[in-house]
């Protein structure tokens, strides 16, 4: 399915016709094409509208013209409904295509080496004569009743494949059709258009390698904010729409309450490795023990699996895992177990080995084809520019800058609680941000207990298992792998923070990052150290 920009775009306010070509186009084609309706271009001081822009980065772009009704050339000139036409619809899309073309180019989206061209979509015609319509409008530019049914063979025709175009260069052209735009510089303005720049392009870098799954053992890697689990869920909905019994697995519960809720209403299996091990071992017997400990769960569940592998079957033709690399070698092996050997065996992991907190060093499956995601699409520039250098992913280009990261002292648990007091109140009525995408972020449990232990004026801290619109997430690193939030306050008390936290904790933030700490966290993060001795507040 095609992606709508912007996505809560209300087709109904279009003409019948033109939601009936949109629809055709969002429901016919696949998930690297952009349906953008209703496009203004003014250009010298003239203007017209382009119905529908078609937008692909192994394509290019199509300007279409809808005309719906009933359609009938007469001596060469068009009739719509009985009423000729001042000038035919490939008249009209032709001009249109060029002004779209020069308006383009005015605003710098770079156009060398992409197709563009116009198509006519005729909704209520039900076939088109194999010379055409005309000698300026050849059968392959006209989308009559059999193409739109079909469109995806009727785009093929048009446009060759070619590419694939610089994810950076589509990005820029479809802000160029739907700019967000900030004048007066508030922050909580200007934060949300970067977010929203931010999700633009990673759909585009996804749709890029959504079709990997192609292949049967796959393992994508890349650092923090690569859009991992972004592409566990698109491979999810790819295999379940193939008819494939699925199953979806990562490690931390945070992230698997995620992924069951954006799979919700499919047939997948989705939880954490353990959480799945026992949903396919209790038929069979198999109960937690009384006060499990970790290497309970290192080993036990695994065995358990292994004992009763006649019984449990083989239930999955596809398995999905995100956040590989807190998977170990013996979870990866009893999950290869559960393949259909008459199925398809499909073994799709994503995984960051840098975040790699449990299990160290990690070993990925055998024989997997690995493709690496270079581009950082979670976080804006100050804080993608902070995460490389803490061995992460490059910074996309492109990426809008967003907020400075600032540190705040805090010499002991006292000033801990006042600075992140403070930090939320600014993010919540300075910035807008509402309090459900702040999070605060602890290296160490102690650290968390204590925040959460007392009431903090103004700032409603909660556990993942609480969280609400109306409460700040407050858990560990370790909890949040994967997630995100608009702001983060990252807390470290330690005099030599561990690498791998900060990495894992200061990527989770997507636009606004405050660090709370001793001046050890900011030297460790590489931001100037805020004074031992804070001013008056």
């Amino acid at each position: 399915m095609a992606t709508l920009l912007p996505a809560d775009f209300d087709l109904t306010l279009l003409p019948t016709s033109e939601q009936r070509v949109c629809k055709a186009f969002l429901l016919g084609l696949d998930a690297t094409w952009f349906v953008v309706p209703s496009v203004p271009i003014v250009v010298d001081g003239t203007d017209c509208e382009i119905d529908v822009v078609l937008v692909s980065p192994h394509r290019g772009v199509i300007a279409v013209e809808v005309k719906g009704g009933v359609i009938s050339i007469e001596k060469g000139r068009w009739i719509q409904n009985g009423y000729p036409l001042s000038k035919s619809p490939t008249q009209q899309i032709t001009k249109a295509k060029h002004n779209l073309m020069k308006r383009l180019r005015s605003t710098g989206v770079e156009l060398e080496g992409m197709f563009v061209c116009h198509a006519v979509a005729l909704p209520d015609v039900g076939s088109v004569p194999p010379g055409g319509l005309g000698p300026d409008t050849p059968a392959e530019t006209v989308f009559a009743k059999p193409q739109l049914e079909f469109p995806t063979v009727a785009v093929n025709g048009l446009l060759r494949e070619h590419g694939p175009i610089p994810p950076e260069r589509i990005a820029r052209l479809l802000a160029a059709l739907r700019p967000d735009i900030a004048l007066e510089g508030d922050e909580g303005q200007v934060l949300q258009w970067a977010g929203k720049q931010l999700d633009a392009e990673t759909r585009v870098h996804l749709a890029n390698v959504c079709g990997l799954d192609k292949n049967h053992r796959v393992l994508v890697t890349g650092g923090a904010g690569t859009g991992k689990t972004m592409l566990v869920i698109d491979w999810a909905k790819r295999a379940i729409r193939r008819g494939e019994r699925t199953a979806v697995v990562c490690f931390n519960k945070p992230i698997a309450d995620q992924l069951q809720r954006s799979l919700a209403g499919t047939d997948a299996m989705v939880g954490t490795y353990h959480d799945i091990a026992v949903r396919l071992l209790e038929p069979h017997g198999f109960r937690v023990g009384a006060s499990p400990t970790p290497e309970y769960w290192l080993n036990v569940p695994t065995d358990a699996l292994a004992f009763h592998t006649e019984r449990i079957g083989t239930p999955f033709d596809t398995i999905i895992v995100d956040e590989g690399q807190d998977i170990y070698p013996q979870w990866f092996e009893s999950l290869e177990r559960l393949l259909d050997p008459r199925g398809p065996r499909n073994l799709l992991v994503v995984a960051d080995p840098a975040q790699a907190i449990y299990v160290r060093p990690w070993t990925p499956p055998a024989d997997m084809m690995e493709l690496p995601m270079v581009y950082n699409l979670r976080n804006c520039g100050a804080i993608a520019k902070l995460v490389q250098r803490l061995g992460g992913p490059a910074p996309l280009p492109s990426a809008p800058y967003g907020d400075a990261v600032v540190h705040r002292y805090a010499g002991g648990h006292k000033e801990v609680r006042k600075r992140v007091r403070d930090a939320v109140h600014e993010l919540s009525q300075a910035y807008g941000i509402p309090f459900s995408q702040i999070a605060v972020l602890t290296t160490h449990t102690n650290l968390r207990d204590a925040l959460l232990d007392g009431q903090i004026e103004g700032c409603p801290l909660v556990r993942w298992a609480d969280r609400s619109e109306d409460s700040v997430l407050c858990e560990t690193v370790h909890r949040t792998k994967g997630l995100e939030r608009t702001a983060v306050i990252l807390v470290d008390m330690s005099g030599e923070p561990d690498k791998v936290l900060l990495y894992v904790g200061v990527s989770r933030a997507v636009s606004v990052l405050r660090l709370v700490g001793p001046q050890a966290l900011a030297h460790a993060v590489g931001v100037p150290a805020a004074p031992s001795a804070p001013g008056p507040k």
